[in-house]
């Protein structure tokens, strides 16, 4: 039998959470705002450099320990890959949409993590599964609006990404719970690192095609001077902030650490207030509730 969680240790994640999704909330706010000048491909590959070489000056100060260790690099490497779909669709969807509405859209992983298992895994298709499912996809309904006269189809492709963040996170736990973060985020920086590179090349060999979306089929470009300190911000913000969420993962139960992840929604909707000056009407605040209530709902039913 598990050991009750003591108060201080529930703090502890708690607090680790908290950071986590303030820290990435920054950083997605801020590759939304870099959108505008430079391509995902560029955007990941320079920010992965910068990251890359803060762990190796960190490795270099404290030596290879426990903390970089991989003990399985193959799901390591899957995981960064599936990392790297779900948050390319993600930011190509704030570039079409609004940061909150693609956030709530986004967050929709524990519904279909708990419809492949009823469906395909022979779990109990309980009435509380049922209700909270039917109330998230109400809720992705409200947001996404396919009766209104410009339906916010552009949000489709922060859905998908939710498939493979949801595959992403459920693999740390299942198969990375013994590695050390800091190795599990090298891997997935390394896999950035190669995929982009492999890109920018085919891009710039090729061309952009004809009115192409610049954020997805550019290649390489040059940006303003003031951009380049975004990307450093950029690359210290995720390095802190997907290590923490990422410990927190490895030690917290999902009763717990599931339904903390959205605080992240009313984060991504003052930001999305106080930069873009953009306000979630009623409907879309009502989508959202019923889509955090419903993975709330799904993660403290899963834990029980």
């Amino acid at each position: 039998m598990t050991a009750p969680r003591s108060d201080a240790s529930t703090g502890k994640l708690v607090s680790l959470m908290m950071l986590a999704l303030a820290l990435l909330a920054v950083q997605d706010a801020m590759a939304k705002a870099l959108g505008e000048a430079i391509s995902i491909w560029q955007f990941h590959l320079v920010r992965s450099i910068f990251i890359v070489g803060l762990i190796g000056v960190y490795a270099w100060i404290k030596g290879v320990g426990p903390g970089l260790t991989v003990h399985n690099p193959g799901w390591a490497v899957l995981r960064g890959a599936l990392m790297y779909a779900a948050f390319l669709l993600f930011y190509l969807s704030m570039t079409l949409a609004s940061f909150s509405l693609s956030a709530a859209a986004f967050f929709t992983m524990p519904l279909y993590i708990t419809l492949l298992g009823i469906v395909f895994g022979g779990e109990r298709a309980s009435k509380t599964r049922l209700a909270a499912l039917a109330a998230g996809f109400l809720g992705v309904l409200l947001i996404v609006q396919p009766w209104a006269e410009r339906p916010a189809f552009e949000l489709i492709y922060a859905l998908a990404g939710a498939v493979c963040y949801a595959l992403a996170m459920s693999m740390t736990r299942l198969k990375l719970s013994g590695d050390g973060s800091a190795g599990i985020y090298t891997v997935q920086c390394l896999v950035y690192l190669q995929v982009s590179i492999v890109a920018i090349m085919v891009l710039d060999l090729t061309g952009p095609p004809p009115d192409a979306l610049p954020f997805l089929l550019t290649g390489w470009t040059v940006p303003p001077g003031g951009l380049w300190w975004i990307l450093v911000a950029t690359a210290v913000t995720h390095l802190a902030g997907s290590l923490a969420l990422i410990r927190a993962y490895q030690s917290g139960e999902a009763g717990m650490v599931g339904p903390l992840e959205y605080m992240y929604l009313p984060m991504a909707t003052m930001l999305d207030i106080a930069i873009w000056g953009v306000t979630p009407t009623v409907t879309t605040l009502a989508g959202m509730a019923l889509i955090a209530a419903a993975g709330i709902t799904i993660a403290r039913a899963g834990a029980r």
